[in-house]
């Protein structure tokens, strides 16, 4: 179970940082790893598309394609910039 948390709160750090890094380049995103996943969209059709389909995928297998982990920081996931 520890092994889990941590490859959770490693993926979302992963997250975090390549959110960074888009926001100092201007690029939209979006990425997907265990446990996290991260948009920033400035209108790029194929973000949207990407994003899209893995709301589908997650609501598919059971997951929730709204959760906003930001919030176990106490901070919205939109201002971690």
């Amino acid at each position: 179970m520890k092994n889990e948390q941590d490859k959770i709160i490693k993926a979302r750090e992963f997250c975090q940082k390549v959110k960074e890094l888009a926001n100092e380049y201007g690029l939209s995103f979006f990425v997907v790893t265990e446990g996290a996943s991260a948009i920033s969209n400035n209108g790029c059709e194929a973000v949207k598309n990407a994003r899209d389909n893995h709301i589908k995928w997650e609501l598919e297998n059971g997951s929730d394609p709204y959760e906003d982990w930001g919030k176990d920081k106490g901070v919205d996931s939109n201002e971690w910039i």
